[in-house]
């Protein structure tokens, strides 16, 4: 059984976009692209945790410039194939230790990123991810709400109070992850260090956060 998230997500970069196709989730994500391109429309932006590049591509024909980036090469070589212009740079990037870049950012997205992020390293991520900031930049989120039935059910919790599932991918391999589901309170604390403004829409099967960046 594998156990990093890391292998996890290059193990599943040919099927991950599968989990956009499930049929329960198109209104919200209909809802969630509009409000994505709302925000990013003529900015520059930094994306972490980019995957295959699905939200990127919402975002890239409305903002000024995206710098998206993932630690798994696999991911980023589904996203390269995608039509996202050539405003859009991808880079293979810890998202605890990224790099310095020329300029900081008017907006940092990072989505169905923080679910994965141990409660324990929450701030040590914000902290960097901040930092590439402007000072006022959006920063905006969107991920999982649980929902009996399609997201798999628990199988451990650690010391930590982190939530573990175990995932089966088509080749049959099992790998047991962090996956988190916050409450709005938790959210909020989470932020508050790094953040003002804080707003949070809570769909059906998502919740999507935007605040404003005062770590600068």
């Amino acid at each position: 059984m594998g156990t990093t998230l890391e292998a996890y997500y290059r193990s599943r970069a040919s099927e991950y976009d599968r989990f956009y196709q499930n049929p329960e989730r198109q209104d919200d994500l209909a809802r969630l692209r509009a409000w994505l391109i709302d925000y990013v429309r003529g900015r520059t932006v930094l994306e972490v945790a980019a995957g295959t590049g699905y939200w990127t591509e919402v975002a890239a024909p409305v903002c000024k410039a995206i710098a998206a980036t993932d630690s798994a090469t696999e991911t980023l070589a589904v996203a390269a194939k995608r039509r996202l212009g050539p405003h859009v740079e991808l880079l293979a990037a810890d998202a605890y230790d990224l790099p310095q870049f020329a300029s900081a950012f008017d907006v940092g997205m990072a989505h169905l990123w923080w679910s994965h992020v141990e409660k324990q390293r929450q701030q040590e991520f914000l902290s960097g991810f901040m930092g590439r900031l402007k000072r006022d930049a959006l920063v905006l989120m969107i991920d999982q709400i649980y929902v009996e039935g399609i997201c798999p059910q628990v199988s451990r919790y650690d010391e930590r109070d982190n939530r573990y599932e175990l995932r089966k991918l088509q080749n049959g391999a099992i790998y047991e992850i962090v996956k988190n589901y916050p409450s709005d309170e938790e959210l909020l604390n989470s932020f508050a260090q790094f953040s003002e403004d804080i707003q949070i829409l809570r769909l059906n099967h998502f919740w999507a956060l935007s605040a404003r960046n005062r770590a600068r």
